[in-house]
């Protein structure tokens, strides 16, 4: 797990935008891996939110963003398929102590794996963004996020899938 030295800069599940656009974002905290075939997959943490890029030959072939103060990005969809591309998301509202405990269990989770990255906010202990690789290989390739905002009772999650031999961009 990464600690954070910066506060969240979205507060609420609903400030959230989606873009497949390559938009320019510096991480707080990343990892890449590299799959067959010339491909790279990298899930980065941003301030507000997080972003996961797609290469084959260190060209990308597919940007998601998912974050607030996007101007040229929509509303997160609860769901939305665009050719090789598919991506469902959820808000779950919880209790304080239900949302402690599902933070937790997330990081608990996900904390050594190579193929994720989970990133603590100062502030809260349960102030977390965390992606996750579920499925690796030339023919299809997801991945699942997670954003709690405490300060609402709100975690985000999305789950994407994507197929990279059917088309080098979405």
């Amino acid at each position: 797990m990464t600690l954070l030295d910066v506060p969240f800069a979205d507060v609420r599940g609903d400030t959230l935008r989606w873009s497949l656009a390559p938009i320019a974002c510096t991480p707080l905290a990343s990892c890449s891996v590299r799959l067959g075939d010339g491909l790279t997959v990298t899930l980065s943490v941003l301030g507000a939110s997080h972003q996961v890029v797609v290469r084959r030959d260190d060209r990308p072939i597919l940007h998601e963003t998912v974050a607030c103060g996007i101007a040229e990005a929509g509303p997160l969809p609860a769901a939305h398929a665009e050719g090789a591309y598919s991506l469902g998301s959820y808000v779950a509202t919880l209790e304080p102590d239900e949302l402690a405990e599902r933070a937790s269990e997330l990081v608990e989770r996900l904390e050594g794996r190579t193929d994720a990255v989970v990133a603590h906010f100062p502030g809260d202990p349960h102030a977390v963004t965390a992606l996750a690789l579920d499925e690796l290989g030339e023919q299809q390739i997801s991945w699942s996020t997670w954003h709690t905002y405490p300060q609402t009772g709100e975690i985000v999650a999305t789950v994407t899938s994507y197929r990279p031999e059917e088309g080098a961009r979405v």
